[in-house]
């Protein structure tokens, strides 16, 4: 019998135990959805660490990726001149993030433009030459921030610096599937398939950049 009441008793405080993790997770998903797009105190948050160019650490551990912008990998040409850019212009400082949309890619980032004081990180990345605008949709570009980044890229072509200073190898010219934001060179395998009147053709890949478009990882043109 006794056996039995402390069975039941341990069953009683596994279910509670259990209540009360349920209970914590869903204030925990409630608090993420709640998040403003405004400048909430919430939005704002200190970097304690850079990862590359387009991605940091924040106190309290979220990381946080850049929106809209595309910087180097490793072993690609100027990744560490990009990360040191973002490192000076963010590390140790308070930065205000402003969302778009999904707060959090699937590995849990947070997703966000990001000032620091009323300097935009995303923009200036792009004005230095160092990184790509990295767009996935049309509305994308009716973001006063994205309007702001375009114009910030298509100056740094016109001034070749940072990555419009490498020289390449030109293509006969270079391809884009109607209404998507990737620019492929023509033997490229992700347009093997693409339909001629699917396609829009630029003469360089300057041209089809300057447009809001992004080089594909696959052929990187």
């Amino acid at each position: 019998m006794a056996r039995s009441a402390k069975a039941n008793k341990q069953r009683r405080l596994i279910q509670i135990a259990l209540v009360i993790s349920l209970a914590i997770l869903f204030l925990v998903v409630r608090f993420v959805e709640r998040v403003d797009e405004e400048g909430e105190p919430g939005d704002r948050f200190e970097i304690v660490r850079v990862s590359d160019g387009d991605s940091m650490e924040l106190r309290g551990g979220d990381r946080l990726r850049l929106l809209a912008v595309d910087t180097p990998e490793k072993r690609e040409p100027l990744y560490q001149e990009a990360t040191n850019f973002t490192s000076d212009l963010t590390l140790n400082k308070i930065g205000r993030l402003v969302y778009a949309g999904a707060r959090r890619d699937k590995y849990g980032r947070l997703l966000a433009f990001l000032y620091i004081d009323s300097v935009l990180i995303n923009e200036q990345i792009l004005r230095n030459g160092l990184g790509y605008l990295y767009l996935f949709k049309d509305t994308d570009l009716d973001r006063p921030e994205v309007r702001l980044m375009l114009q910030a890229q298509r100056e740094a072509i016109d001034s070749k610096i940072g990555l419009w200073a490498i020289e390449r190898a030109p293509e006969p010219y270079y391809v884009a599937a109607a209404g998507a934001f990737r620019l492929h060179r023509p033997g490229c395998r992700s347009i093997r398939k693409l339909a001629p009147h699917n396609s829009r053709i630029f003469d360089t890949r300057e041209e089809g950049l300057r447009t809001g478009l992004s080089p594909c990882r696959n052929c990187k043109p």
